[in-house]
């Protein structure tokens, strides 16, 4: 069992396993790697056995809310909800603008319909290509939602609107603001369960890592 590690000025080490099944351990020098990595084996073989199935179902075609669509290659960028199939240009970027386009479009409807049962209003809103969360708010109330929104069910994508709409009251993660996401998203711990299984099904999807520019 191979396990990077990262020695890092920290009080706590930290087990992760990464979304193609590395293991890595950040921790201060001197820390016991081998005695930490034991004590977790039955929690990173099972982590380890969930990655390789998620690897089978991944690469099953284009996900795009919460399926997989076939994918054709042609001249310009489309997605055919009807047939559900893409069509994936040789250029990313194209692909890209029209993912953005599409999750703009889903994301706006939801705004609307929870803005103002939450009594709140986003300033702006963008739709970017981030690469470590599926949103976020700032402090002058812009809301970010991440491109990769595009592929999952979307009632995941409803509870990320709703999660970020909620940081326009608390910018924090207090009991206070999960008390106000479960009243519109009553089963937001499940949510969270199910995005990390599809942050790791998009790490490992080959058209997302080709969108993204990734090896």
């Amino acid at each position: 069992m191979e396990v990077e590690v990262r020695y890092r000025p920290v009080k706590y080490a930290r087990l992760e396993i990464k979304p193609d099944g590395r293991i890595v351990v950040t921790a201060p020098r001197g820390f016991d790697v081998k005695k930490l990595v034991e004590k977790h084996s039955s929690w990173i073989e099972g982590k380890l056995a969930e990655i390789d199935e998620l690897k089978k179902i991944a690469n099953s075609g284009f996900p795009f809310k919460g399926e997989f669509y076939g994918v054709i290659r042609g001249t310009k960028a489309k997605v055919h909800e009807h047939f559900k199939t893409v069509t994936l240009p040789g250029d990313p970027t194209q692909m890209m603008r029209v993912l953005r386009k599409l999750l703009r479009e889903e994301v706006g409807e939801l705004i609307g319909e929870y803005s103002e049962r939450m009594d709140v209003r986003p300033a702006k809103v963008f739709i970017r290509d981030q690469r470590t969360r599926w949103g976020s708010c700032s402090p002058q109330g812009n809301l970010n939602f991440n491109v990769r929104l595009i592929s999952v069910p979307p009632d995941l994508l409803r509870y990320v609107v709703v999660h970020e709409l909620a940081h326009l009251k608390y910018l924090d993660h207090s009991k206070a603001f999960w008390n106000l996401v479960g009243r519109f998203y009553p089963e937001y711990k499940r949510a969270r369960e199910e995005l990390k299984r599809w942050w790791t099904i998009i790490e490992l999807n080959n058209y997302w890592k080709w969108l993204e520019g990734r090896p």
